[in-house]
C-alpha cells in the first residue's frame, strides 16, 4: 500500500502541467513604476513559492528601440519604437485624435510599433503560455488581450492607478468590455474605488485586494530607529522625523508639506526622498525654491533618486506623511504601518480612508496645512502597543504571503 502510494504521487507529479504566465507591464524595471515593481516581486515571489514560471514583455516612455536585457537575473523583452513622444496624460487612447498631424503621424507609428512587435512575438509563443497578466496601461496590453482572449486563454488585468475607464485602450474599448465580461477573465482592484469603477463598467470577475507588503522588510523595528537615522539622514535622536518617499511630481504634491512644517515646533524635521524624471526637475526646483523662502534647509533633507532600502526610511521616522493628491491605492501608507510608523494622509474616499484606522493607524483629513500640523502633533502620541497591534492587523490583510496564497488559488481556477 504504502509503495502504491509513492507511485501514485509520482505520477500525479510527472502529469501536472508547471504554470506559465505572460507578465506584460507598460513600464519595467529600470524604467521605475510602482506597478511594473511589484509585478516583478510577486512573480518572483510566486515562482519560488509555487513554482508559476514567467516570462516579460514590456513597453516603455523613457526607452526607445526594442531590447532584450536583464534584470535581477530575469531576461525582460522590451517592445518601444526608435523615436520619442512627449507623454501627455490619456495619450494611448484620446491623443489620437490630436488635431496635429505630426502628432497624429507619431502616435500612430507608435500604436503600429508595439501591436506588430506583439504580434511577432506571441504567434510564435501562445501555445507555452497559461494566462496573460497585465499591469498599466499600453497599446500592446489591448491587442495581447484580444489575442489571448480570440485564444481563449485566461487574463488578469491589474487596475493599478486612479482612472475614469477601466476598458483601456479606450480606442478599443467595446473590445475590452467583450473580453472582460468572460469567465475566465479576473480584474484585480488595489482600491474600492477601483472596485466600484471596474464594477461601473460590467467587468464579470472582481477581485479587491490591497497592494502586497513584504512582511520579511516591512515590520516593527523600534529597537533600532535611531540607528538607521543616524545611518541615513542629517538628523538625531532629539528630533521628531517626518518623512516623505514618493516620485517628484506635481500630483504626489511634496510642496505642500514645507507649508505644514513652517507651522510645527523647531524639533520636527522632514525627509524627502524619491525618483526624479526629466519631466519632475521644474516641480523639484519648486520644492528647493520654498524651502529656501522658509528658510528651512536645517529642518528638511531632500534629496532625489531610486530608493531601495525604503523599509529602512520607514524605520527611523516618527510620522509618515502622505499628502498624494490622486492614488489608485498608495501601498507606502500600508508598508509603513507594518513598519509601526503612523501615516498621516490626504483623506482619499474609497482609497486610504479603508487602509487607515483613526487613532490607531494615523489620520486621515482634508488638505489643510494648519490642521495637519495640529494632526502630527497628535498622532505622535499614539503609544507604542497601538501602532504594534495594528500592524499585526495590517499583515493579517496585506501582507505577501496571504495574498500571494489568494494569487495561487485564483490563478489555477482561471486556468482550470
Amino acid at each position: 500500500m504504502k509503495f502504491n502510494k509513492i507511485i501514485s504521487n509520482q505520477c500525479n507529479r510527472n502529469f501536472t502541467k508547471k504554470i506559465k504566465v505572460l507578465l506584460l507591464s507598460s513600464k519595467y524595471q529600470p524604467e521605475y513604476s510602482g506597478s511594473g515593481l511589484r509585478a516583478h516581486n510577486t512573480y518572483k515571489r510566486l515562482k519560488k513559492k509555487y513554482d508559476i514560471n514567467f516570462d516579460v514583455v514590456t513597453s516603455s516612455i523613457s526607452f526607445q528601440g526594442n531590447r532584450i536585457y536583464k534584470y535581477e537575473g530575469k531576461k525582460i523583452y522590451r517592445i518601444s519604437p526608435p523615436f520619442k513622444i512627449k507623454f501627455q496624460k490619456g495619450w494611448y487612447f484620446s491623443r489620437i485624435k490630436n488635431k496635429n498631424p505630426f502628432r497624429f503621424i507619431k502616435v500612430f507609428l507608435w500604436l503600429s510599433w508595439e501591436i506588430y512587435y506583439s504580434w511577432n512575438y506571441i504567434k510564435k509563443n501562445i501555445n507555452q503560455y497559461d494566462l496573460l497578466h497585465t499591469f498599466g496601461n499600453s497599446w500592446s496590453i489591448g491587442f495581447l488581450s484580444w489575442y489571448f482572449a480570440k485564444n481563449n486563454k485566461p487574463i488578469i488585468r491589474e487596475l493599478c492607478n486612479e482612472m475614469s475607464n477601466p476598458l483601456y485602450p479606450i480606442l478599443f474599448r467595446k473590445i475590452m468590455k467583450k473580453i472582460f465580461k468572460k469567465d475566465n477573465t479576473l480584474v484585480v482592484a488595489i482600491s474600492r474605488k477601483l472596485e466600484i469603477l471596474a464594477k461601473k463598467f460590467e467587468m464579470k470577475n472582481v477581485w479587491m485586494r490591497p497592494n502586497p507588503i513584504d512582511e520579511n522588510k516591512f515590520f516593527v523595528d523600534f529597537k533600532n530607529k535611531f540607528q538607521l537615522r543616524n545611518k541615513l539622514t542629517k538628523f538625531n535622536s532629539k528630533d521628531i522625523l517626518l518623512s516623505y518617499i514618493a516620485n517628484y511630481r506635481l500630483s504626489k504634491n511634496h510642496i505642500f508639506l514645507i507649508d505644514v512644517l513652517s507651522l510645527l515646533p523647531k524639533k520636527y524635521k522632514m525627509i524627502l526622498r524619491g525618483p526624479l524624471k526629466d519631466e519632475g526637475q521644474e516641480y523639484f526646483n519648486e520644492i528647493k525654491e520654498k524651502i529656501d523662502k522658509f528658510k528651512l534647509h536645517n529642518r528638511i533633507d531632500i534629496q532625489s533618486g531610486y530608493v531601495g532600502n525604503f523599509d529602512e526610511y520607514l524605520k527611523c521616522s516618527d510620522i509618515f506623511l502622505f499628502p498624494s493628491l490622486t492614488e489608485g491605492l498608495g501601498t507606502p501608507i500600508l508598508e509603513s504601518q507594518a513598519c509601526g510608523v503612523p501615516v498621516i494622509a490626504n483623506n482619499l474616499k474609497n482609497v486610504v480612508d479603508i487602509y487607515i484606522k483613526n487613532g490607531k493607524g494615523g489620520n486621515c483629513l482634508e488638505l489643510d496645512a494648519y490642521k495637519w500640523a495640529k494632526t502630527i502633533e497628535k498622532v505622535i502620541k499614539i503609544k507604542k502597543k497601538n501602532l504594534i497591534k495594528n500592524s499585526l492587523d495590517i499583515n493579517s490583510k496585506a501582507s505577501s504571503s496571504v495574498i500571494d496564497k489568494e494569487y495561487f488559488k485564483r490563478i489555477n481556477n482561471l486556468i482550470n
